[in-house]
């Protein structure tokens, strides 16, 4: 592949961790001994994944010189009959706080809230103020919804201080669309937040709330997230895992917005996505959810 916009385009959305671009009289300046340029592309945003990418193509790379017949020590690329050249791309200095700050956002917004959410109806119903509701004239939407909206706010404010700390005491920088990045962690803590009314409309006590909060938000987050490994590897139940929840869609936005430079219209499929993850989870609590105890 030698477009550099095919080549930034399949980088960007994340179908490719690397791409490695051959010119196009190869065979013939190797034959004729003069040790043509192959570039690799490679997808900085993650530095782990992008070092073990360099570390397999310069393994294979080593193993065809030998095969032609090249005395190439292992570990000696520059010993090769042709040239490597990396580029990195959307994290030319290979930092690797591009890689764990964004994750590590994802990973707070999707623990955090929830778990607090998740404490909103249960708490009430161990001490016994549900029975508030019960002789209420407000509806099941509207309980929801206001014991959601606090969640929302300081689920926002926290995200907003997690910014600033990413920005200032890490030195990074967006350079995406600041816009889009804001409004995909106002749709995502919408998500969690709503989440973890849902388990709270089921479970009967705190401690299962938070325990049931935790195992439901980390893992999907962690492992199928693309947070660890690339979406684009996942398989079978886990590809339905990763892209039943929300972090992966949120991690797709924080990722193309702190590294990749990606613009706001880049991301309506997750925006949306996102805002119907919360509404699932609402309209699950309310159907749950009754306003008399069986």
């Amino acid at each position: 592949m030698r477009d550099q916009h095919a080549i930034d385009r399949h980088l960007k959305s994340g179908k490719l961790r690397f791409v490695i671009s051959v010119p196009p009289r190869f065979g013939k300046d190797l034959i004729n001994g003069q040790r043509p340029e192959v570039a690799i592309f490679l997808d900085g945003a993650n530095t782990f994944r992008a070092e073990t990418s360099l570390g397999y193509i310069n393994g294979t790379m080593l193993n065809y010189a030998r095969q032609l017949g090249q005395s190439t020590p292992v570990g000696a690329p520059h010993l090769l009959p042709y040239r490597l050249e990396e580029r990195y791309r959307y994290n030319q200095d290979f930092k690797s706080a591009f890689a764990i700050i964004p994750g590590s956002i994802m990973l707070i917004l999707a623990l955090i809230p929830s778990m607090m959410a998740a404490l909103g109806v249960v708490r009430e119903r161990e001490i016994g103020s549900i029975s508030n509701l019960y002789c209420s004239p407000a509806t099941l939407g509207e309980f929801i919804i206001g014991k959601q909206l606090p969640y929302i706010a300081l689920s926002f404010v926290s995200f907003l201080s997690l910014i600033a700390m990413a920005l200032l005491l890490f030195g990074l920088s967006i350079k995406g669309s600041v816009s889009a990045l804001l409004l995909a962690g106002l749709f995502y803590v919408f998500a969690t937040t709503g989440l973890g009314l849902f388990i709270s409309s089921f479970v009967r006590t705190q401690i299962a709330a938070l325990i049931v909060a935790s195992v439901i938000c980390v893992v999907p987050s962690v492992q199928f997230s693309g947070y660890l490994y690339p979406a684009a590897t996942l398989e079978g139940f886990a590809y339905y895992i990763g892209h039943g929840f929300p972090a992966l869609w949120f991690q797709n936005v924080s990722i193309g917005a702190f590294a990749k430079g990606q613009g706001f219209t880049t991301f309506f499929a997750e925006f949306t996505i996102l805002i119907l993850f919360g509404v699932a989870f609402l309209v699950a609590a309310r159907l749950i959810l009754r306003k008399q105890e069986p």
